[in-house]
């Protein structure tokens, strides 16, 4: 396709929306009616929502750098929220800024180490302590009463051996994500999702007259699960659904999988800790919704609407007590499909949505199709395929599978998701442990079965359909030169490329 442009012929900006955690069912675009999304649902009217696209990695660091590189962790060597992206890897930014763009990162990147890469225009959690001075410790004890630092990167790297909680943090202080009463005490002004957004608007202000690439990135919804008061008092937990499933049908899920169980899952207590989760989590996405809105006004006041591309998506989703479950870490639909909106006013359909297949290998490749941007030089191949003809007429067919992969190196498990079937393999290293028996292989028809209560590797009537998906997805390893030992079915590893 011919790249777009903007007025005049001035090259196309690209505005990239980012939030952390945001599951597809979150979203009133996506079917939610219980959730508030104004902003991004307006965006999704004004473009196309794309309908099965696919976290490539359902953890940060990677799945970021998936999105940012147009390359798979198995060839990156980013495979843990502890493993920095190599120096050597182009970014998105490193393309854009070689065409002569401004790029800007404006939130949380989770870079794990000192780099920027490749942004002209950094701003992180760093940034925002600066702004917040001693309110940092109030942030920071919501944030460090979990044990990943993922609200504040650099600990993960700069905190003692052995220490697995924020030094910010008592040690007496109960995790955040079993209590839900560790509370993020600040105004709405200063949490992160407003500083980015202030600052994003700022960066807009004061580099307009330049082509853009500017990334905002949210850390909502991500925990800790406390919205400003305002969007906090928007939900009840009595008012929240549950989503269906029976406590049975935890041991048709795989062993690794169902680790992440709400203790008490499909117990009254259980149940109503799930309620008050999602209760405190939706208000995190209406919170972040707005901060978005505000980016978008922007926007519009400063006239940049027609000339921007605008994308919304997120690393990884939640499943929200789905199958019991919480948090990420797996390929059912709630944590391993996300949402994808675009916008670019008169040359994306408006209102549409598309079936295209897409994962977060194929971001990179995508922008610099549409923006007719090559590649930086000392960039490696891309794993990607860009979905730019989707956008132009979202009935394109698209590529014929997503592709998925976690916990490399030790226990991986990969998922292969086609136009009809989802297919996850769990290999010998990554399956049940002893005495903690489960089923290694998950066979899903989303469009018959969108809540995947129904795993169909267990169904004999579809060993036929189980054996041609495991050759598909070998045959796929095989081309990439990735695979555990120890699986029979799986051809042999080889190391990041």
């Amino acid at each position: 396709m011919e790249p777009w442009r903007g007025r005049g012929g001035r090259p196309l900006n690209v505005l990239w929306l980012m939030s952390d955690q945001h599951s597809v069912r979150a979203l009133g675009c996506y079917g939610n009616g219980v959730v508030q999304t104004p902003c991004l649902d307006a965006l999704a009217a004004g473009g196309t929502a794309f309908d099965r696209a696919y976290c490539s990695y359902p953890v940060c660091v990677p799945a970021r750098f998936t999105m940012l590189t147009g390359r798979y962790p198995h060839h990156t060597g980013c495979t843990g929220n502890n493993t920095p992206l190599p120096l050597r890897e182009r970014t998105a930014a490193h393309h854009f800024a070689h065409a002569g763009y401004a790029t800007a990162f404006l939130g949380k990147m989770h870079p794990v180490d000192g780099q920027t890469h490749g942004f002209d225009y950094y701003m992180d959690f760093g940034h925002y302590y600066d702004y917040l001075g001693p309110k940092t410790a109030v942030f920071t004890h919501g944030m460090g009463a979990e044990d990943s630092g993922c609200g504040s990167p650099w600990i993960t790297i700069f905190r003692d051996e052995g220490q697995q909680r924020s030094p910010w943090v008592p040690p007496d202080t109960p995790r955040h994500n079993d209590t839900l009463e560790v509370r993020e005490l600040l105004p709405e002004e200063d949490h992160f999702e407003s500083f980015v957004a202030r600052e994003t608007i700022r960066f807009l202000e004061g580099y307009r007259d330049e082509p853009l690439f500017v990334v905002a990135s949210f850390l909502k919804p991500h925990n800790p699960f406390a919205p400003p008061a305002e969007y906090a008092a928007m939900y009840r937990p009595e008012d929240m659904p549950l989503p269906p499933w029976t406590p049975q049908h935890l041991t048709r899920v795989p062993a690794q999988a169902r680790a992440w169980a709400v203790p008490g899952a499909g117990t009254p207590e259980g149940d109503a800790w799930a309620r008050r989760f999602l209760a405190a989590y939706y208000g995190n996405v209406t919170h972040m919704d707005a901060c978005v809105g505000r980016i978008l006004d922007a926007l519009e006041r400063l006239d940049l609407a027609a000339d921007t591309l605008v994308l919304y998506t997120t690393d990884h989703g939640e499943m929200g007590y789905e199958h019991g479950l919480r948090g990420k870490f797996n390929f059912f639909e709630p944590s391993g499909r996300i949402p994808l909106l675009a916008r670019l006013p008169g040359r994306i359909p408006a209102g549409a949505r598309t079936p295209a297949l897409v994962d977060q290998a194929d971001f990179v490749p995508t922008l610099l199709e549409g923006c007719g941007v090559t590649p930086a030089p000392g960039s490696r191949a891309l794993d990607g395929t860009s979905f730019a003809p989707a956008l132009a007429d979202p009935a394109s067919e698209g590529k014929a599978f997503a592709f998925g992969e976690f916990a490399l190196p030790r226990r991986p498990f990969f998922m292969r998701r086609e136009t009809r079937w989802k297919y996850v393999r769990y290999t010998a290293a990554g399956g049940a442990t002893e005495g903690d028996a489960g089923p290694d292989e998950e066979l899903y028809e989303p469009e018959v079965d969108p809540g995947e209560l129904t795993n169909l590797a267990l169904e004999p009537a579809y060993a036929g359909i189980l054996v041609e998906q495991r050759a598909r997805l070998s045959s796929f390893l095989e081309q990439q030169g990735q695979a555990p030992p120890g699986d029979p079915a799986l051809p042999a590893a080889a190391g990041p490329r």
